[in-house]
């Protein structure tokens, strides 16, 4: 595993380049670290699972909404409601166009998605124009790992990169469902 600090000069190219090799990332959110690869990894997207030690669908994060929009199954006016929702971070679940986006990741023709309100990842997805996998750095059912010191202990021989931004504990992003061109608020 090699670990690097988001204030290091080439650490926005290192994380583009590891999701370019699919690589499996840890890296710092504005709620808590995630844990990523790139959205068409199925490697990584297993191996992550194994790590998390379940079988269940990722979010994922995005530099901005033009990017899946297409592929979002929803109205209009739907539309103009999420695009709103995520300039706070939050997550939004919606229908997608079938075969757009990997189904190891979705479930149940929806998937989740959110813009992340963190300098540094917006940065990276940004200048990488692609979604990556989103999901917290745990085991299924444990507390989310806050600092990178445990997160190198715990998961440092599983994961390839740990960008290093200190210490991350917020509150978690508010969910959105979207369905039938309805919205409600799940958490």
């Amino acid at each position: 595993m090699k670990r690097i600090r988001t204030d290091h000069p080439d650490s926005i190219e290192i994380f583009i380049n590891s999701l370019n090799d699919n690589q499996v990332i840890a890296y710092p959110t504005d709620t808590i670290y995630g844990l990523g690869t790139a959205i068409n990894n199925d490697k990584g997207i297993e191996r992550i699972n194994l790590m998390k030690k379940r079988e269940q669908p990722m979010s994922i994060a995005l530099g901005s909404f033009h990017i899946i929009k297409n592929q979002i199954i929803a109205n209009e006016n739907t539309l103009i409601k999420i695009e709103e929702i995520l300039k706070d971070g939050s997550t939004c679940i919606a229908p997608y166009n079938p075969d757009s986006l990997n189904d190891r990741i979705t479930k149940d023709g929806k998937i989740g998605f959110r813009i992340p309100n963190h300098d540094y990842l917006k940065a990276v997805l940004n200048e990488y124009q692609k979604p990556i996998t989103t999901t917290s750095i745990n085991k299924s059912g444990s507390e989310p790992l806050y600092s990178p010191d445990e997160i190198e202990e715990k998961f440092g021989d599983k994961i390839d990169l740990l960008i290093d931004d200190g210490v991350i504990k917020n509150n978690p992003s508010k969910i959105f469902m979207f369905e039938a061109d309805e919205v409600k608020q799940i958490r």
